[in-house]
């Protein structure tokens, strides 16, 4: 299987980022409707976070503000998701068609880099909720993700640097 052009590996991982992301919007949209109805019936709300934490539902058990929050944060996650996925399809785009050093690579990955960021200060929430509240989901803060923005960063100074080097071969004769 060759790396680029029609039925390229390249062309392979932009179709299965277009499936995944199918699958995003739809668990966005279907948190969002969890949202809405944690904020409008908070034994619901309840009772859905107690199932997914396992524990039998509590009837007694009021979903306070941070309840509603996890279902919040997880539609802001599918968004950046969704922002995320849409950007590296087109970087795979650019990169099936032979031209990986573009200039709108460069802004392309910083688009990765601040949904990336987004998605931190999300869980960076829940766990603000989780330490605040009572029905909030398990989380912890991942070094490794912030360590993994800083490099997608890197990475787009690095495409900047090529696109440059790029653009000066093309005007030199």
């Amino acid at each position: 299987m060759k790396l680029i052009g029609k039925y390229s590996i390249a062309s392979a991982l932009r179709w299965l980022l277009g499936v995944a992301n199918v699958f995003v919007v739809i668990g966005g949209v279907l948190t969002l409707i969890l949202f809405a109805f944690a904020l409008a019936d908070p034994s619901l709300g309840a009772g859905l976070l107690d199932g997914m934490e396992g524990r039998p539902a509590d009837p007694s058990h009021i979903l306070h503000w941070s309840g509603a929050l996890v279902f919040l944060g997880g539609a802001l996650a599918c968004g950046f998701t969704w922002w995320i996925i849409n950007r590296l399809r087109r970087i795979l785009l650019s990169v099936n068609q032979g031209d990986a050093f573009e200039f709108a690579n460069v802004k392309r990955l910083q688009a990765v880099g601040l949904g990336l960021i987004g998605l931190q200060l999300v869980n960076l929430a829940l766990v603000v909720a989780a330490t605040l509240g009572e029905g909030a989901l398990d989380r912890s803060l991942n070094l490794g993700a912030w360590l993994g923005i800083l490099v997608v960063f890197i990475l787009a100074e690095v495409f900047r640097q090529g696109a440059a080097m790029r653009d000066e071969q093309l005007t030199t004769v």
